[in-house]
């Protein structure tokens, strides 16, 4: 238990601290006045019930991370209409991790409509990509070495404006440059494909009437590789539903393990007004190029799942 009056008390930053297990232990009273539903929980509240729904996940792999792995993790929260940079950090005793500590920043005014403008950079860049590589495949068998070159030329300049926006991405919400600066969690970088991260940012892209739910099993592995295809395809996917017009009940999309030896991502639409045509030619053309199975089935009156099926490594 700690001290009722230390110096984190007259900080004005919202702390939030807890024990391995994910309970509050502590929290501020600069995190009392911007998160009402802390007071009086603490000490013994889980940590997740002391966000808003939509940032509880996001606490639970920081705190997971930190408490796990001994490691520093930033991720971003909202609390109503005020936005938050929070970087969770390990306690360590004697070599053991013994809890981990929350550290809360306001948002600059603004940074959330960057953020949706930056991520609307992927789209563009994603289909420029396809439209690229289905060039050179015509232009494979042409003997016309310039525009060979001008093909090369264009992927140069797609990979150059792509690794801008990463790195607008990253000063954005405080990922690792070339320092040993703290992980942002969930950030889908090229370092590997993080299940949970990426159906987020799935479903953060994706905007339609219909409810988009993110459901994932804890302590999904990750796989090698640069998850931005995936992430276009899954978003093809989602898109193509809300623009077939049915009058769905929910979208859900879950990730989970088969047998331990692949991850199953799939997109579940919910509601008798799911089904309709299948998936594209072009669909399952890129999911194979994924090394991925794409597999769909649907009931009249519960609706239907499309699921990409995805072998773990070894």
């Amino acid at each position: 238990m700690i001290a009722e009056r230390t110096l984190l008390s007259y900080l004005d930053a919202p702390v939030v601290i807890g024990d391995p297990d994910g309970c509050a232990v502590y929290v501020n009273p600069a995190f009392e006045a911007r998160f009402e539903r802390a007071v009086g929980r603490v000490p013994g509240a889980p940590l997740a019930e002391l966000f808003e729904g939509g940032a509880r996940e996001a606490v639970l792999r920081a705190v997971v991370v930190a408490c796990t792995q001994g490691e520093s993790v930033r991720f971003r929260l909202r609390e109503g209409a005020m936005g938050f940079s929070a970087v969770a950090s390990p306690i360590q005793a004697q070599g053991e991790q013994v809890g981990v500590v929350i550290l809360l920043k306001e948002e600059v005014e603004g940074l959330e409509r960057v953020l949706a403008l930056q991520r609307e950079m992927e789209r563009p860049l994603d289909e420029l990509g396809h439209v690229l590589q289905q060039l050179e495949d015509l232009a494979g068998t042409s003997r016309d070495a310039r525009l060979r070159s001008l093909l090369g030329d264009a992927q140069r300049a797609r990979a150059r404006l792509r690794k801008s926006a990463d790195e607008v991405h990253a000063v954005l919400t405080g990922g690792r440059g070339s320092g040993a600066a703290p992980k942002e969690a969930g950030s889908g970088a090229a370092k590997g494909l993080e299940p949970v991260a990426l159906l987020q940012r799935v479903a953060a892209r994706a905007a339609g009437a219909t409810p988009l739910d993110v459901v994932a099993a804890p302590g999904l592995p990750s796989l090698p590789g640069d998850p931005r295809r995936l992430e276009a395809l899954l978003l093809r996917l989602v898109e193509a539903r809300l623009a077939a017009g049915a009058k769905l009940e929910r979208l859900v999309l879950t990730a989970r393990l088969a047998g331990g030896r692949a991850l199953l991502l799939s997109l579940c639409e919910l509601g008798a007004g799911a089904g309709g045509a299948p998936d594209s030619a072009h669909v399952r053309e890129e999911a194979a190029a994924l090394g991925a199975e794409l597999r769909a089935v649907a009931h009249p009156r519960f609706g239907r799942a499309t699921t990409l099926r995805l072998r773990l490594p070894g």
